[in-house]
């Protein structure tokens, strides 16, 4: 009988044992995902290099800087197309996917810096913003012309980074195919990096790279870890905070992420129905007189904007 009863305590701590083994097997397992996770996120520094692309919009592919093309009919590379509204520059991007027919803001000599407010309205109820034109003008510039377009109609917030193993807390949104990979068709620099964070209802704008913006951009539902905040300081444009609508923003995120990840797509399928700007833009320039220019075989100018090849990294 006591054999019968040892055996029964040696099989039920064999038992125990086992299931012991496989909780830190799946538990070792869980890090390794969480790990693998937290290394697109975290900035990780090699040989005083950080390397981390955390809020990204896909697309593959790289550019080297390269000399101004000779204008020849064999040219291999098209040159960049540019426009200008006062200092900002907006550069065709052809990398990614065009998500809609977004047509480069029309150049003007100036951009407005007054102020301006973003309604965000969704599935789950609106949120308002108010932008920073002032630090960030090329950016809302952009954001207004898209919005003026109905770009972000019908669109689907396709990214959610959820959970203290997160360390960033982002609603990626402004991709009409949901991908990741979406354009508008063009890109624009970084601004407002410096003396920056990305606290809770601070809206910021996603990128492939330094100075690849287009329309993707996040809103911070809560504030980052400090590993966290190190990895997204000086590598975002921030353009404006929520002011209205942060309940809304917890409806949306705190559901966490399908299947329950640190970082894909929200469970609550959140969709943006419309964006609108409200911004006073300058009054369109009136023609000056100038004199008929002569009639000359070489009367067509070749337009500035085309002269230059684009520079800029792509993602």
């Amino acid at each position: 009988m006591s054999n019968s009863k040892t055996r029964r305590r040696r099989e039920i701590e064999m038992a125990r044992a086992q299931r012991q083994a496989e909780r830190r097997y799946a538990l070792r397992r869980r890090r390794q995902r969480i790990l693998a996770i937290v290394a697109a996120i975290v900035a990780v520094v090699v040989a005083g290099t950080v390397v981390a692309v955390v809020l990204t919009v896909g697309g593959g592919g790289s550019t080297t800087a390269s000399a101004t093309p000779t204008p020849t009919a064999s040219a291999s590379a098209t040159p960049a197309v540019t426009t200008k509204v006062g200092d900002c520059v907006y550069t065709k991007d052809t990398t990614g996917t065009v998500a809609k027919n977004a047509a480069m803001p029309p150049s003007a000599p100036t951009v407005s810096t007054k102020p301006a407010t973003m309604t965000i309205n969704t599935n789950y109820g609106t949120m308002v913003a108010t932008l920073d034109p002032a630090k960030a003008p090329c950016t809302v510039h952009a954001l207004y012309q898209l919005a003026q377009a109905k770009y972000f109609d019908n669109t689907t917030c396709h990214r959610e980074t959820y959970g203290p193993e997160a360390g960033i807390f982002v609603l990626q949104c402004g991709d009409p195919t949901a991908t990741g990979n979406g354009t508008p068709g063009f890109k624009y620099k970084n601004e407002n990096t410096s003396g920056v964070n990305y606290n809770r209802g601070v809206l910021a704008m996603a990128n492939a790279g330094a100075d690849t913006n287009g329309s993707q951009f996040f809103i911070n539902y809560a504030n980052p870890s400090e590993q966290g905040a190190q990895a997204l300081a000086g590598g975002y444009t921030v353009f404006g905070q929520i002011t209205q609508g942060l309940d809304v923003l917890d409806k949306i995120t705190k559901p966490g992420v399908v299947e329950g990840g640190a970082d894909g797509q929200p469970v609550t399928k959140p969709q943006i129905t419309s964006i609108t700007i409200n911004q006073e833009q300058p009054a369109a320039a009136t023609p000056t007189a100038t004199a008929t220019p002569a009639t000359t075989a070489s009367a067509t100018a070749k337009p500035s904007a085309t002269a230059k090849a684009s520079a800029s990294p792509t993602g």
